[in-house]
């Protein structure tokens, strides 16, 4: 797939989109998520990233559907969430 707005998208016009490329070690643990896991009214932010990357160091060598339902766990009952979360975790082999 080339890269640029998600399928079904129209933005109109032609625009570039930046592509970066990494390789992942065997074993490591990408972690994409939505401002609403770390992000709450009066909770500092940098913290909130902090505890989520803390959590994953210790707790993320367990299989991915529930490493991410204990993500979700562990996060939600901090703050009071008032966005949606969406989490996508990734271990290549």
């Amino acid at each position: 797939m080339e890269p640029g707005p998600l399928p079904g998208i129209d933005t109109g016009v032609d625009a570039l989109h930046p592509v970066s490329t990494t390789t992942l070690p065997a074993g490591a643990l990408l972690a994409l998520y939505t401002d609403a896991l770390v992000e709450a009214p009066g909770a500092d932010i940098t913290e909130s990233i902090a505890t989520v990357a803390d959590h994953l160091t210790t707790t993320g060598e367990r299989p991915l559907d529930e490493l991410a339902d204990d993500l979700v766990r562990h996060a939600l009952p901090t703050h009071a969430h008032l966005d949606d979360v969406a989490l996508l975790l990734l271990r290549p082999r």
